[in-house]
Order: structure tokens, then sequence, then C-alpha cells
């Protein structure tokens, strides 16, 4: 998922709410379980509460890798680095809501190019039956590749190495192959490679990271002597439309929830929750994450938000526990979303029983401490009908 690390290195310049849920069996996991793997042991429990569980494959993994890294970066020589270089980055594995996302937040520096944020997301498709991912960076125009993860994208993981192979296509046309490999896993340690070339011929390394299991001790240690260290500024910063929705969403929100009867609720009822929006590295990307405990079951979601300099627009992406893949691609092409200051909106068509049918969700009456959330629904050139009400109020001290 670096290739487009690769590229800039070799190139002249240098949400959602899709409540619904099914049931499906997990396996037994044989990796040490880090204490910070709550969200993850949620989501291994979930079928008593009639949801499905996260997949064995997404759970194994990220017990090995879930975690605070700090990165030893090796980058080979080459025309503008005639004798390499060695610097320093961090790299955080942590599970979604219920464990059925794998979300990868890394901070690398380049030797030119400056500062570069990552996320990245792992899922499995229980169709394809194979590990699938998604990309977001600060130096992509459209920050998330969604294209390349329908497109270009595959994974493995054997239990004991992870293996990502993604083929680049230039604005010439030509094809490359990029080839990263995170490999030696232990509880305090990996190894992670990149390499490029030809699809079918020879490859050629590109870095080399040693990760460390960051501490209590060392990642105090680390602040200490990252604070000396002159910031680099020569990266774009988030937009304003995202730094705007970031500054009124981000945190922790205790939700309510009053379901409307016949829309996910036959007899319509109550719930609670909450919703957790995060801030992804470097501020390009936002997360929300939701949990939700109603007469619907438990459902768990994260949706992901960025701005796509290519549209000029906010874009999005929806994963939660239903359907056979957690992440919905889709729901990329099929939405719109629309942040005006004062209301999120979000407007996604999806198929129902042979219908073409409209999401339509607003975040309202923010301030501070609150706010409304609504979901109507309707069948494509109907009236739209109230489907659920739910109110957050910020959780004190949560400013994430």
């Amino acid at each position: 998922m670096r290739s487009t690390l690769f590229s800039l290195l070799l190139s002249p310049a240098l949400l959602f709410c899709g409540h619904a849920v099914v049931a499906q069996q997990s396996n037994k996991l044989t990796a040490p379980v880090p204490q910070h793997l709550e969200d993850l042991s949620a989501g291994s429990q979930a079928s008593k509460g009639g949801t499905s569980q996260a997949s064995p494959e997404v759970q194994n993994l990220a017990r090995a890798l879930s975690g605070e890294w700090s990165l030893s970066v090796k980058w080979e020589p080459d025309a503008s680095m005639p004798n390499g270089l060695v610097n320093t980055g961090e790299e955080n594995w942590r599970v979604g809501p219920g464990g059925y996302t794998l979300i990868e937040e890394e901070h690398a520096r380049m030797p030119k190019e400056g500062d570069i944020f990552l996320l990245g997301v792992v899922w499995w498709n229980s169709t394809t039956k194979n590990l699938q991912g998604m990309e977001c960076q600060n130096v992509l125009p459209y920050t998330c590749d969604v294209q390349g993860a329908l497109n270009d994208i595959t994974m493995s993981w054997d239990g004991k190495q992870f293996v990502i192979d993604e083929i680049e296509t230039s604005n010439a046309g030509k094809k490359s192959m990029w080839h990263e490999v995170w490999s030696d896993i232990t509880p305090t340690s990996f190894t992670q490679t990149g390499e490029y070339g030809d699809p079918g011929g020879p490859r050629k390394r590109l870095f080399t990271i040693h990760a460390t299991r960051i501490t209590t001790q060392s990642k105090n240690d680390t602040r200490g002597a990252e604070a000396g260290k002159q910031p680099i500024s020569n990266s774009t910063e988030p937009t304003p439309e995202m730094q705007s929705l970031e500054n009124v969403l981000k945190g922790k929100w205790s939700t309510t929830y009053e379901f409307e009867p016949g829309g996910m609720s036959p007899n319509g009822g109550t719930g609670t929750g909450e919703e957790v929006w995060r801030i992804g590295p470097g501020g390009y990307v936002l997360m929300e994450e939701e949990h939700v405990r109603g007469p619907i079951g438990e459902v768990f979601l994260v949706a992901f938000h960025w701005w796509d300099n290519n549209t000029h627009s906010l874009r999005g992406m929806l994963c939660n526990n239903s359907g056979p893949a957690a992440c919905d691609l889709n729901s990329y092409s099929n939405s719109s979303l629309k942040w005006d200051g004062k209301q999120l909106i979000i407007d996604m068509e999806f198929p129902e029983n042979g219908k073409k049918m409209m999401w339509h969700e607003v975040w309202s009456d923010i301030t501070p401490t609150s706010f409304t959330q609504t979901g109507d629904m309707r069948e494509v050139g109907g009236s739209l009908k109230r489907v659920v009400t739910i109110r957050g109020t910020k959780v004190a001290g949560s400013t994430k």
C-alpha cells in the first residue's frame, strides 16, 4: 500500500447508517492478545447479541499487528539519493468497531516530499474469500484510492507474513507492480519491505522498515526526542472543509436512538450507543466509528470521510457488520456528501427487494456538547419517511 511512495520517488517532481445484521461463526485465534484489543473482543462476542462475528482472518492479522510501532526506515540509494537515507516514522494498527476492520495509521518522513500521512483499512470478503483493502494518503489528489481498492490491490495473510501487491499505471499507461511484505512479526517487532518492478519481472528494493513496539516508557522517550526536532513544513494542509467538519464532530459521543415502526425495526423502539469521530493521520480523513444497541440487534460501523481535490467534493465509504464484505466500495460511488458548516448531509442509493432506494442522513443542531442526527428513507422518486432519530451528547473530556 506504499505504491504511491514508489511513484513519488521515481517521478520527476518528487455516515452512513447501513444498520443490518447477519450471522457468521468465528474460529479460535492463536497469537497473544494485546491489552488494547477491546473492540476485537467485542466482535468475538457479538453473536450473543444476534449480530455477525468478525472474520478469523481479520482477527488473526489484528492480533499480530495491533499496537503502536516506532519505525526505522532505510531508503535504498538511487539517482536522487546516491548514499540512500535512514529516517524515522510511526505506524499504528488497531481494529475498527467490533473487529470487522483493521485500520493502519502511518506517518512517514520522505527524503524530499516531507511528511507523508497514510491511512489503510483492511477487511474480509466472505464471498471472494480474501482480504481486501483501501489506502488514503495526503499526496493523492483524491485522498482515498477507491478505484485501486476495487481493481488493483490483492492481499494475503498466511499467519506469518502479510503481503500486499498493487498494480500501478503511469500517466503514459505503463504498468508496474508494487510488492510490500510485513514479516518476522513478533510481539515486539516486525520487518516491512517495499519493492517495485515490471509485472512478472524482477523487483528492486525501495525501502526496509524495522519496527519496534512502543511501550509506555518508549513512548515518553520518543516524545522527548521528537520535541527537539524541527517539523517538516512542505506538506499540504488538509482542506478548510475537512478542518471545519473535524472541529465540530471530533470526539466521543453518547447516543440515544428512536426507531420509527416499519423502518429498521417493524415495531419501532429505542436504543443506545456511542459514536467516536476520529481524525486520521495529518487530518486528511475523518472516521466515524459507531456502536448501536437496539431492537435490531447490535450494529458496528465505521465510515470514512475525505476531500477529493479532483471533484472538489466531500466523499465517503461505509463499513459495517452486514453483507458479505465488511466495507462496501459501492457506497463510495452511490453516495454524495455535503457540509455547509452547519449540517452534514449524506445521500446514498442502495437496492432493496428489487427496488432502488435512497437513504438520507443529516447531522444538525451541532453544538460543542450535542447534535441531532436523522435518517430518512424512500424509494427513488418517492417521499422521504423518517426511520431513526439519534441524539448525541459529547462525553466529557473527549477531544480525539
